[in-house]
């Protein structure tokens, strides 16, 4: 299980600094791919191909395009050109079953070489427990990342 090592005002809500990078573990379904760890949530929908007719139209792929492969569970890998969009649905709230709610965070590690949140979805309740766990100061934006730039300094 994750930890939050910190917790950082960001705009008007928080962001947490995980002890752990988020590692998510996918499954595909009818039109649908879901990645969670039990707390942190990414799912995608298939949009149907182009009519031919439109082939020359560039905006219709997701991510510009860009090609990655996400790993399934079940061995397989899903090759994505374009055909995979980010974002939540009803499909997916109706396959998790919980609430989802935003979530803006990143690993220690990972802030120590580039001072950038992420932002994810989450399982409400999941993610409620691993904040209520957390009992630390809240800082400021920049005041976490200087105390970052003195850590790498010692």
């Amino acid at each position: 299980m994750n930890k939050i090592l910190a917790v950082v005002k960001f705009n008007d809500g928080e962001a947490y600094v995980l002890r752990d990078e988020v590692k998510l573990e996918y499954q595909k379904y009818n039109g649908i791919i879901i990645g969670t760890d039990g707390y942190f949530l990414k799912c995608y929908y298939e949009r149907p191909p182009i009519p031919p007719s439109n082939k020359n139209w560039s905006g219709w792929q997701a991510f510009g395009g860009r090609r990655f492969d996400i790993h399934l569970i079940d061995g397989s890998i899903e090759h994505c050109y374009g055909q995979w969009w980010d974002g939540i649905g009803n499909n997916c709230m109706n396959i998790i079953g919980d609430e989802i709610v935003n979530i803006v965070a990143e690993n220690i590690d990972n802030l120590k070489n580039c001072y950038v949140f992420r932002g994810y979805q989450g399982i409400k309740k999941n993610i409620e427990k691993l904040r209520k766990a957390y009992t630390g100061e809240i800082y400021d934006y920049w005041e976490y990342c200087k105390n970052l730039k003195a850590l790498e300094q010692k």
